[in-house]
């Protein structure tokens, strides 16, 4: 049975791969930080498959080097999904993108040290397109590090993935590893632990009262269940080595997402779309408005050729995932109905 190493095991994205792995009959290591959320991460995969023998736990961090090697010993494929995760405009950019790319290069470096045969980073659109106004934006773009419009996490994706391609295309190391990355937008769906997901939060805002108008601007989601299985399948497919697969199910207008909510029975999802200028005033008492301020009257378009052309991916019905998600936070009591 090939072992695969999943860094950041408390993560949404990281236990749906756990999950997705299992099924397809690997055994997996997963790191993470706190020894205390050890049960917690057997607990959730437990739910949905038996891990006995099948799941072992370590304990790492992204600013330290201690452990990496003996971790990943013995793992045939590596996915790095740990990564400090915020949607607010206000963070310390060192507080992320120090982590962030510190983890990327420790992760990769004792792959490469280990024989893996292949490293697949969870990046995001955040490296893909943040900050631009583009119409159509596809695999191959890249957001420009100099946009003052780009969040600090933003930037500690886009530098993360930066420095496993430069390194990866240097001539001298093109042919250690097989390497591909994973982009996706907003990610929705059901969580496997009891903690929701920070991408979860905007579903959770229009249900909550926290956000009693939507701002007119565009969000493009996708399912985790989805991510899931597009980091497995391109793990196993040697025609992914070297490309970049943006996922992006649907674009919705804000108002949108809270229509949908409301036909299916969320009344506390908000009608009234708020004026541009309302939501900029606003944004001075609310720092995670600001971040929506430079998309405000803005949806765009995104072309996930490479998950589609080469991985022939179906996007699952993203309104069900909304639903889904909404269901579990109601069910969580995070929210009333």
């Amino acid at each position: 049975m090939d072992k695969v190493f999943v860094s950041g095991g408390t993560g949404y994205i990281a236990q749906h791969c756990i999950v997705e792995l299992i099924k397809n009959g690997f055994s997996v290591k997963t790191s993470i930080r706190t020894k205390s959320r050890k049960q917690e991460v057997v607990d959730s995969i437990s739910k949905i498959v038996n891990c006995n023998n099948k799941l072992e736990i370590c304990y790492l961090d992204l600013l330290e080097d201690e452990g990496w090697d003996d971790a990943i010993n013995g793992c045939k494929y590596v996915i790095h999904a740990a990564s400090p995760v915020s949607l607010l405009s206000s963070n310390n950019i060192d507080d992320l993108v120090r982590p962030a790319v510190d983890g990327l290069r420790r992760c990769l470096f004792s792959s490469i040290k280990n024989n893996v045969k292949k490293f697949i980073m969870t990046s995001s659109f955040s490296a893909i397109g943040a900050g631009s106004r583009k119409n159509e934006i596809s695999d191959q773009d890249w957001t420009n590090l100099d946009n003052p419009n780009i969040s600090p996490y933003d930037m500690s994706k886009t530098k993360a993935e930066k420095f496993l391609w430069d390194y990866f295309r240097k001539e001298d190391n093109s042919n250690k590893i097989e390497v591909c990355t994973i982009n996706p937008v907003i990610v929705v769906g059901p969580s496997l632990s009891m903690d929701i997901g920070i991408s979860n939060q905007v579903v959770k805002k229009l249900l909550d009262g926290s956000m009693p108008f939507t701002p007119k601007c565009g969000l493009n989601l996708v399912d985790v269940k989805d991510v899931a299985k597009i980091h497995v399948k391109a793990m196993l497919s040697s025609a992914t080595n070297g490309k970049r697969f943006l996922l992006s199910a649907k674009s919705l207008w804000f108002q949108e997402l809270a229509q949908i909510l409301r036909n299916n029975g969320y009344k506390r999802a908000p009608k009234f779309n708020a004026p541009n200028f309302l939501v900029k005033f606003l944004s001075n008492f609310d720092k995670e408005l600001e971040i929506v301020i430079f998309y405000l009257g803005f949806k765009n378009k995104l072309r996930c050729a490479n998950a589609k052309n080469i991985l022939k991916w179906e996007p699952s019905r993203i309104e069900k995932s909304i639903i889904e998600t909404a269901n579990q936070m109601l069910e969580y009591g995070i929210i009333e109905k």
